[in-house]
This record gives structure tokens, sequence and C-alpha cells, in this order.
């Protein structure tokens, strides 16, 4: 969700009015009071891109006491800056590998490592690899994040990965 606050516009006009070093520290000290580097670089009249405001304050001259007021951010936090034990969190609604198949697949991680390219196809190190990939691309289908494959069976995430997209390939 993006929120388009602005400054307000008298605020606006007197950031224009201001030399450049004094603009540069003045936007030091609104970002410091809460106003975002997108909020302030809508406001200005050309519109900057927040890069550039976050170079101007980083790069700023060191702050100097300002002659009006700053203010006020508006706050758009959807969430508890401390969680709470009110906080809602978030839930992941991916399915996961199946509990009574999670031995299986370290069995046939442990057995599909000596695996390699010269290995006989009738040799359980090949069909331990073969079934390896069949079940990793059958849980991806279902849903199962790589992640939790690659955790379940003892491997990386890459190794999974390209397991799943090496058959991806095949299939095409």
């Amino acid at each position: 969700m993006r929120f388009d606050s602005h400054l307000p516009q008298d605020e606006v006009r007197f950031l224009e009015a201001l030399p450049i070093p004094e603009m540069h520290s003045r936007l030091a000290a609104l970002h410091h009071n809460g106003w975002s580097f997108a909020a302030l670089g809508r406001s200005l009249n050309p519109e900057k891109a927040k890069t550039t405001v976050h170079y101007w304050v980083r790069n700023a001259p060191t702050p100097t006491p300002q002659r009006r007021a700053i203010p006020q951010a508006p706050n758009h936090s959807l969430f508890h800056a401390v969680p709470t034990l009110r906080t809602p969190q978030a839930r992941s609604i991916a399915p996961k590998v199946p509990p009574d198949l999670r031995p299986h697949l370290r069995e046939l991680a442990q057995l599909s490592r000596r695996y390699r390219a010269r290995t006989p196809g009738n040799s359980v190190t090949a069909q331990a690899n073969q079934e390896l990939t069949r079940l990793a691309v059958q849980l991806h289908s279902y849903g199962v994040p790589t992640s939790d494959i690659a955790a379940a069976a003892g491997i990386t995430y890459r190794a999974v990965a390209r397991r799943i997209s090496l058959h991806a390939k095949k299939d095409k």
C-alpha cells in the first residue's frame, strides 16, 4: 500500500526560498522528524527521486537551528514498531512438506549425493537421484516452497531449485 503524503504548501515554498545548503539541512531535519525520502521528493517542484533526497540528507551540512517549526509527519504505520503480544503475525498459507515424507527425502538426498553423470541408470544412486527430483518437482507443483523442500531434504536451496528448473526445461 502506498501513501501519497506531501509536505504542506507553505513548507514547500519555504524550502524553495532557501539557499541550497540550508535547504539540504532543512530536508535532513524533516527526515529526522519522520518524513520519508519519498514524501520529501514528491513534495519538491520539480519532483525529485528519493535517492536524490537521501543523498542530500546524508551530505547535508551539520544541523543548524531551524528558523521555523518543523511540520508533523503523517503516521501511516500499519504495524507496531515494537512487536507486542497482540501484534498480528504474518503466517504463510503455503503448504508444507508432509512430516512422513521428510525422512524419505533425507534418505534420498544422502544416496543421491554420490550420483554423477557417468553413474549407471539402474544403480541405487541414480534411482535415488531420479526419485528425489520427482518428489521435489511434485511438491513444488503442489505449492510447497523450494526452501521448505530443501530444508526437509537437508540440501541447499540452490540444489532443489536446479532440479526443479532442469525438470521444467525437459518438459518443454
